[in-house]
């Protein structure tokens, strides 16, 4: 089971486990406790904005994030995606040219100490993305 945090486009964050994650399926269940209660909800793809696979839940507020690449220089294109809301991500695509079909794209941090294991980001919440130098 994967650690995710959702971001939905109204902003809500949502953090859980999940296996069930998949980009061409338009929702997968995720799992959650609340207290002594485990929640199992439907999230839709439709809803999203990003989902971020994370090392741990409750990160590192302290750590400060590189804007450089800090491992293998050849994997794929360093990039600046601007979601609807304003917030920026830089970070490691394999190719700029997805299938569109799909709903969106994976994205590895360019820090290699980030919290952020990779993210897949949802197609219809990107306003723009640009190459970064």
């Amino acid at each position: 089971m994967n650690k995710i945090v959702v971001r939905t486009t109204a902003g809500e964050t949502i953090k859980g486990h999940s296996g069930d994650f998949s980009r061409h399926k338009p929702s997968f269940l995720l799992s959650s406790t609340d207290g002594s209660i485990r929640i199992n909800q439907t999230i839709e793809l439709k809803d999203l904005k990003a989902i971020f696979f994370v090392k741990s839940f409750e990160g590192n507020f302290l750590h400060k994030t590189k804007l450089y690449f800090d491992g293998d220089d050849s994997y794929g294109q360093k990039v600046i995606v601007t979601f609807l809301d304003g917030e920026e991500f830089i970070g490691r695509v394999e190719t700029m040219h997805s299938d569109p079909d799909d709903s969106g794209f994976f994205i590895f941090p360019l820090d290699s100490e980030s919290n952020i294991i990779r993210a897949f980001f949802l197609n219809s919440a990107i306003a723009g993305i640009q190459l970064y130098k």
